[in-house]
């Protein structure tokens, strides 16, 4: 009997807390969930980043766009005067020619421009642009009234409560635009003086034209006084900057602003110029013809519509606003559209020549 016990003692010791490889299981067990646990969490923490950064490149996306389809939809429009009516017999005279604020630039004539890179680099200060060439918008800004001249080297006009124009105020350099419905000229160099709301401009340094000078009898009563606005898109890299989609905007004072980022991670663009063509008197029969660059000379036509493609190549770390992934591979694609509103030629009936 006392052996029975004893051996039953011995046992029910043994049987006391758990042994070393139960041990090393639950914490082996432990690890393991703990690891799932923590990899589920970066997943989880990486995925919504993803998606955020994602969601910036969308906003992105979708300011860029509207600014150039805002840009495209204001190409050349001068008040009643657009550039593009200037291949039916319309006159635009820049008597600062030959630079990229221009109205004709590289016998390029309308408010959309596409120029070689080579051109436009000596106007955008520390900017390595990477694509060939560089878009281009031109159109005037701002509204006034009470348009006086009181030589044909001075006029003076009510900017009211315009700051637009007010901003020309004091900057020898900054482009001025006169227009009437059939005529425009532009000037660089004048005296602008603000006094009270009225914007003085003395010392043209060409003479107004016969239509812009109040006291002549080809006076035309339609004639406006107007900032020029020239924007111009290109992908490339600023100093010390990342590589991308970025604008350049005409200040007050003549010069253009250093370069603003719209997207990063564009590497590359195909633009598409659509021209209208086929279209007679009378019939809705238009289509659109796309080409791969802008039509050249006076009397080119203005594109109907633009197509932009931006690309942007993976291969590094997944960023707020950039376009691509961190996979080699994988290229994103994005389109813009645009309608430039002076350019559906058979829409106006006064252009006699088809596209």
């Amino acid at each position: 009997m006392e052996l029975r016990e004893n051996l039953l003692n011995s046992y029910n010791n043994r049987m006391k807390g758990f042994t070393l490889i139960e041990l090393l299981v639950a914490a082996a067990l432990s690890m393991i969930v703990l690891i799932a646990a923590g990899s589920g969490f970066f997943t989880t923490q990486r995925l919504s980043k993803i998606a955020n950064d994602r969601l910036q490149v969308q906003q992105d996306l979708r300011n860029a766009a509207n600014m150039i389809v805002r840009d495209a939809r204001m190409a050349g429009a001068f008040g009643c005067f657009n550039l593009a009516k200037q291949a039916s017999g319309s006159e635009a005279n820049d008597h600062d020619g030959g630079n990229l604020k221009s109205i004709n630039f590289r016998d390029q004539n309308q408010g959309v421009k596409f120029i070689n890179s080579t051109d436009a680099s000596s106007s955008l200060n520390n900017f390595a642009i990477s694509n060939g060439k560089v878009l281009v918008f031109t159109y005037g800004l701002g509204s006034s009234s009470g348009y006086k001249s009181s030589s044909a080297n001075a006029f003076s006009v009510n900017a009211g409560s315009d700051d637009e124009l007010k901003e020309l105020g004091g900057h020898l350099q900054a482009p001025i635009v006169v227009s009437s419905c059939s005529l425009l000229d532009r000037f660089v160099g004048a005296q602008k003086q603000n006094d009270n709301g009225v914007l003085k401009v003395t010392s043209l340094p060409n003479a107004l034209s016969a239509n812009h000078d109040s006291s002549s009898s080809d006076f035309k009563g339609e004639t406006s006084v107007f900032r020029q606005a020239v924007n111009v898109y290109a992908i490339g890299t600023p100093t010390g900057g990342e590589k991308g989609l970025y604008l350049f905007q005409l200040n007050a004072d003549g010069e253009f602003s250093d370069p603003q980022l719209l997207l990063a991670g564009v590497d590359n663009w195909n633009v598409q110029f659509g021209y209208s063509s086929g279209c007679t008197a009378l019939r809705n029969d238009a289509k659109i013809k796309f080409e791969s660059d802008i039509r050249t000379g006076n009397d080119a036509i203005a594109p109907t519509l633009l197509k932009i493609q931006l690309t942007g190549v993976g291969g590094g770390d997944v960023k707020a606003g950039r376009v691509g992934s961190s996979y080699e591979s994988d290229v994103q694609t994005y389109y813009i559209d645009a309608t430039v509103r002076g350019g559906n030629s058979c829409a106006e009936r006064s252009y006699d020549q088809p596209a």
